[in-house]
């Protein structure tokens, strides 16, 4: 009863407000600078509806669509290569645990794990014998934790997930002592992990993962941390930067992305959490934010925090330490690899992506470049009762739409999901045109 009175109100001021809710905003979405109007904004995306185009007069959705992904270089002969695979925002809760996740990974395990590297956003801390928590408050931000026999569902003994970012604004849910906790805890199983640190020394110790003879490395970054604050002395342990303001400082990001090149990185990989929650598109600071921090050195961009899909961009730059002309690839969002999100609709379309590195000769000069993309769109799929999920799994969507097209409803989806599930089909095509057919897997 409660629940749809708050929701009648809030289509009543939706319906009053208009473009100011149909539209992207510009503003922080910082929990510790968002002011109630941006908050109830904030509860309105949740509950009524996500927003699906661009700014108004910006004309991104059509700068968007124009955008060629292909990075089949020209006069390239490759020497060697590495696969990285990348997926979203592990967001562990009470709905999200071992005995419902038993056919997690089943559909796209060949895709995601079939890499050097598969990487994704660690969301929570993992702190054992701490409980699991959701949202019960849409006003008040939860504390999250994973389980470390959760984890392991991720990690699948080495077989799995074996890189993770831990910059993201849930990093102090479990205080300073979860935040280190996790990282012993990563370490002990042997798990990469970067974007935060016991240490100022441990954080200018950028990771650089070599496989094959080529060497990427990985940095990640926070826009926030959910209105908790580090102790004055201990700023280096979360690489926080609010990414969502114009003109934020970026020397962080220039100083580890020269102190990977030091390191002998062909390629740097940044982890950013930003943006702003249920938006398709990202705004023009974000966009420019991107571009900064490419122009800091970086080669690749992975974005998450949008808990949505959103669109993707390659970006030529001037690399500042080599002097040489590159292109950038930016993904603003892959959204949710693993949440249960049951108001966020647009929550169950996302994406896992793979990227082949290659290094070699273009043009007799030897360099190190994407060389290949591959995006397989995700379905997150949980079956609920009375509040309760009693499975939860990750779906090829692409396959599930043929699928339930065809008649074959091999996962029981009711008329409603039916529905959602084509809609999404369209928001699909939206973000990633046609066009981008030959990229799809």
């Amino acid at each position: 009863m409660m629940i749809g009175l708050v929701k009648f109100l809030l289509r009543c001021i939706g319906f009053f407000m208009g473009d100011k809710y149909k539209y992207p905003q510009e503003y922080e979405d910082n929990y510790q600078y968002m002011g109630i109007s941006e908050k109830i904004r904030w509860v309105y995306k949740y509950f009524i509806k996500q927003i699906e185009t661009g700014q108004k007069g910006r004309k991104l959705e059509e700068y968007f669509a124009g955008q060629d992904l292909n990075f089949a270089p020209a006069g390239f002969s490759e020497e060697e290569s590495v696969i990285l695979t990348a997926g979203g925002d592990l967001l562990t809760s009470v709905h999200i645990r071992p005995e419902n996740t038993v056919n997690l990974w089943d559909d796209i395990q060949d895709f995601y794990f079939n890499s050097d590297i598969a990487c994704a956003n660690l969301e929570t801390p993992v702190v054992p014998g701490r409980q699991l928590d959701y949202i019960r408050n849409v006003f008040k931000t939860a504390s999250f934790n994973t389980t470390p026999e959760m984890f392991e569902v991720y990690a699948k003994n080495g077989k799995g997930i074996n890189f993770f970012s831990t910059a993201n604004n849930h990093s102090l849910d479990q205080g300073t002592e979860g935040l280190l906790a996790t990282l012993d805890f990563l370490d002990n199983r042997g798990c990469g992990h970067c974007g935060t640190s016991r240490t100022a020394e441990e954080q200018m110790n950028v990771p650089v993962i070599q496989k094959n003879n080529i060497k990427i490395a990985f940095l990640s970054y926070t826009y926030a941390l959910n209105g908790k604050e580090l102790p004055v002395d201990k700023g280096f342990m979360v690489n926080y930067i609010r990414l969502n303001k114009p003109d934020t400082d970026l020397s962080l990001v220039r100083e580890q992305a020269a102190a990977a090149r030091e390191k002998g990185a062909d390629i740097i990989v940044a982890c950013l959490h930003w943006s702003l929650e249920f938006e398709s598109y990202p705004t023009q600071t974000i966009i420019t934010m991107g571009h900064r921090i490419m122009e800091c050195g970086i080669d690749i961009i992975l974005g998450n925090h949008a808990h949505v899909l959103q669109t993707m961009e390659k970006y030529h730059f001037t690399d500042p330490i080599s002097q040489k002309e590159k292109e950038g690839f930016i993904a603003y969002a892959l959204g949710d690899l693993v949440s249960c999100q049951g108001e966020v609709l647009n929550s169950k379309l996302s994406c896992v992506m793979k990227l082949k590195i290659s290094k070699g000769l273009q043009n007799g000069v030897k360099t190190t470049l994407i060389t290949d993309l591959k995006i397989k769109p995700i379905y997150l799929l949980s079956k609920m009762q009375q509040g309760r999920c009693l499975d939860f799994r990750i779906l090829d969507f692409i396959k599930l739409a043929r699928k339930v097209k065809s008649g074959l409803n091999l996962h029981r989806l009711d008329k409603i999901e039916i529905k959602e599930l084509e809609r999404l089909e369209g928001l699909l095509l939206k973000l990633l045109p046609e066009k981008h057919d030959d990229m799809l897997v």
